[in-house]
């Protein structure tokens, strides 16, 4: 099965955007004659994954692929090209090996290609390092990703970190473009709903981008996106922080899920050979996965338990009855899906190791203490206890963070002696990481009584006995705990945000309700009150700047399948996170 995703299924045809970024990369390619080494920003390769097949490359002069790093070009191909983001260790590691074939006389032709666009920054560590001259520089519009039918990725790792710490904002101008190209495909969307300060941003921007690039309708029907909603990631880092409890969200806490692919032991997967790695793709083309999915990791293995039995009778029929040719045609039909049936069972039985783990049960029953707000004496010597352990520092973080947020910060005392034993367990050179937490406001002194037992019974964050295995409330991702962007999603989707008015102001940040125009001032064609428009659903693209979860994912797509809903969610993001995703970008090891 290939990591590029089978876009047939999509609410809205998003193919297009996957074919016009090949055929771009194939174009700059193609105008650099010769044989070509590439090297790839590590970070970029697995977009490039879900765009291309790596043979299509060698068809268009690609001898050598590789990873940039601090070793020289390793190649004998006059033309070296570099595929990367505007990053300025990057530049660095880029002029270095220029510098050394100067140094060592090879005669080669260097091309940079920005993805998404140059900046003067990076041009400017190009002219420092006296190399700019010896560089031609190409953009690559690279703006959106399809990760699957239904997600949209502008893949912006760094977007959380640049906003909340640096100050840098550059990575909103890259979303509202990326929502302007969309515009320019599928038309204005008329309804735009907005929470937080980034989200605000981009609304502004996106609305100068309208006025300056007009998005003309090509006729005057409805847009076939109705409504956009945008939500800052900082609006609620209590989801994040949270383990994920559906199968794709726990495949991504343990396993890590990176462009719509795992990579593993060939061993888990039931080969024999030892020490080899394997990648798993897991995306709507593997049927079963589709169907799996967004279950809790709970139920997933008494589906396959279903699954299996019901093959194995089916088997047992076919060899003890004679049977017509068609019901053949119809068992051999069902044994297409054998691959799929093992490749889950494997992963599920090594999912399982984890999950029976003691100290993974454990940290679930605190991390719901803490959704709940209660019990403070025994979360604080939870997290002491785990710091003096030494144990791993990003799952300590994930649970400092949670602590904190749902406590509105910490007491100057506890939040002093917490730091402090942090940098005795785990080093001097954390501090800088310390310091980033605090800039963004995850883990911070306390400086006014907590809003969240509000926010959390306004909004029913936390429900009582949810039946995992019939859900009938987005709280089943969590066992217990419904994420609170979700649910921010829900009530926009029913009333809007007016009847929580109250509870919405609580949270970081502005919020507001817009509509866009066409470039003559005529309001765009918009549906009915019932989200219904000739008998067919609307579309809703939800946009999570600063990164989404799947578990939050699985959410909108229960919601999206719900009796009486008359929408169907699309989801955009800066990139696909989890908590410690997210917090990685935060960290700043300092010798």
């Amino acid at each position: 099965m290939a990591q590029i995703p089978k876009l047939d299924n999509a609410p809205i045809n998003v193919a297009p955007f996957r074919d016009q970024a090949r055929k771009e990369l194939i174009n700059i390619l193609d105008t650099i004659r010769g044989k070509k080494t590439l090297y790839l920003d590590p970070k970029l390769s697995g977009s490039l994954a879900l765009i291309l097949q790596t043979a299509l490359l060698k068809e268009y002069g690609v001898e050598n692929l590789g990873h940039l790093s601090t070793n020289p070009v390793q190649s004998d191909c006059k033309n070296v090209l570099y595929l990367i983001r505007p990053q300025i260790n990057l530049m660095k590691l880029i002029s270095a090996q220029i510098q050394q074939d100067v140094r060592q006389n090879h005669q080669r032709e260097y091309t940079v290609i920005f993805v998404p666009r140059r900046t003067v920054v990076c041009e400017k560590i190009l002219q420092e390092e006296k190399v700019h001259a010896m560089v031609k520089i190409v953009e690559y519009p690279l703006y959106i990703i399809p990760v699957d039918e239904d997600v949209l990725s502008f893949e912006l790792e760094l977007a959380y970190k640049e906003c909340q710490v640096d100050g840098d904002t550059s990575s909103l101008w890259h979303v509202a473009k990326a929502i302007h190209k969309l515009q320019s495909a599928f038309g204005v969307i008329p309804n735009v709903r907005v929470k937080g300060k980034a989200a605000t941003t981009v609304a502004d921007i996106l609305s100068r981008m309208q006025l300056e690039q007009p998005v003309v309708s090509s006729n005057a029907g409805i847009p076939e996106i109705d409504t956009l909603i945008l939500l800052d990631r900082h609006v609620d880092m209590v989801t994040p922080m949270c383990s994920q409890l559906t199968y794709e969200g726990l495949l991504d806490e343990f396993l890590h899920i990176n462009n719509g692919a795992i990579e593993l032991d060939a061993s888990i997967m039931g080969a024999q050979e030892e020490g080899k790695k394997v990648k798993v793709p897991l995306n709507s083309s593997d049927k079963l996965y589709r169907e799996i999915r967004d279950l809790n990791f709970g139920v997933v293995g008494q589906v396959l338990r279903q699954k299996a039995t019901t093959m194995r009778q089916d088997y047992t029929e076919v060899t003890t009855t004679s049977q017509t040719v068609s019901e053949l045609k119809d068992f051999v039909k069902k044994l297409s899906s054998l691959p799929e049936m093992t490749r889950h069972t494997h992963l599920a039985q090594h999912l399982s190791t984890f999950t029976t783990k003691p100290t993974f049960l454990g940290r679930l029953s605190i991390e719901q203490t803490l959704v709940e707000g209660q019990s403070y004496d025994i979360c604080f010597e939870y997290i002491e206890e785990m710091i003096h352990k030494q144990e791993p520092f990003l799952s300590v973080l994930r649970l400092l963070v949670l602590f904190s947020i749902t406590n509105g910060g910490l007491p100057k005392k506890h939040f002093d002696y917490l730091r402090r034993e942090l940098l005795h367990s785990y080093g001097f050179e954390h501090m800088a990481t310390l310091i980033n937490l605090e800039k963004s406001g995850l883990f911070k002194k306390q400086d006014s009584k907590s809003n969240w037992v509000t926010v959390k019974r306004g909004l029913n964050l936390v429900v009582e006995d949810v039946d995992d295995a019939n859900p009938s409330d987005i709280a089943y991702v969590f066992s217990g705990y419904a994420p609170l962007s979700i649910r921010l999603v829900q009530h926009a989707l029913r009333a809007g945000w007016r009847s929580i008015e109250e509870i919405v102001r609580l949270l970081p940040g502005p919020h507001s309700e817009r509509k866009q125009f066409l470039q003559a001032q005529e309001e765009v064609p918009t549906s009915n009150d019932i989200g219904l428009v000739d008998g067919r659903r609307l579309l809703v693209l939800v946009v999570f700047i600063g990164g989404v979860t799947f578990a939050e994912i699985s959410a909108l797509r229960f919601l999206s399948a719900q009796e009486g809903m008359t929408y169907d969610l699309i989801v955009g993001t800066t990139k696909i996170i989890n908590g410690s995703s997210l917090l990685e970008t935060l960290i700043d090891v300092q010798p």
